[in-house]
Order: C-alpha cells, then sequence, then structure tokens
C-alpha cells in the first residue's frame, strides 16, 4: 500500500511540475507580446528593434530557400542576403541619425 502512495504522490509531483514547466513559455511569450506594444523611443531601441526584425526575416528566408531545388536554392540565398545587408544598413543609419 505504500508503494502506491509514493508511487501517486510522485506521479502528481511530476505532473505539478510538468505544467509548471509547459506555463512558463505561455508567461514568457506574454512578455515579449507585451514588449512589443511599447513604441521604440530611443534610437537605439529602435536599432535594437530593426536588427531583431532584420536577423528574423533572413532565418525565415534561409528556411524557405533550403526547400528549394539546387538552382533556386542558390539565387534565393543570394537575394536573402542581400535583403539582409540591406535591413543591416537601414539599421546602421538609424544610429548615425542621431
Amino acid at each position: 500500500m505504500s508503494n502506491n502512495l509514493i508511487s501517486l504522490v510522485a506521479s502528481l509531483v511530476l505532473a505539478v511540475t510538468a505544467s509548471a514547466a509547459l506555463a512558463q513559455p505561455v508567461a514568457i511569450e506574454e512578455q515579449l507580446l507585451a514588449r512589443g506594444a511599447v513604441p521604440d523611443m530611443t534610437p537605439q531601441q529602435r536599432y535594437r528593434t530593426a536588427i531583431n526584425e532584420a536577423g528574423g526575416g533572413y532565418k525565415v528566408y534561409q528556411e524557405e530557400c533550403a526547400a528549394m531545388a539546387l538552382a533556386e536554392r542558390t539565387v534565393c540565398r543570394r537575394d536573402a542576403k542581400a535583403l539582409y545587408d540591406r535591413d543591416m544598413a537601414a539599421a546602421r543609419a538609424i544610429l548615425r541619425a542621431r
């Protein structure tokens, strides 16, 4: 009987721990969404946002290019890199405009 009780307690502890771990990414995501709702006030904040968006867009394009045929993939990656470089130049221009 005590083995069943120990198993039950262990199962409950694991369930509570797992649910807390699963809830944590949701809380982090909500914090990020709340942060995104606040406009950037300083050039440094706008620069950081621009860099994040450029990097995120580049990552998405890389994933899309990877699904293409080899001949198309090369052109796609070149175009994605050119777009990323343009976005990064625009981000650097934000700081120079201060």
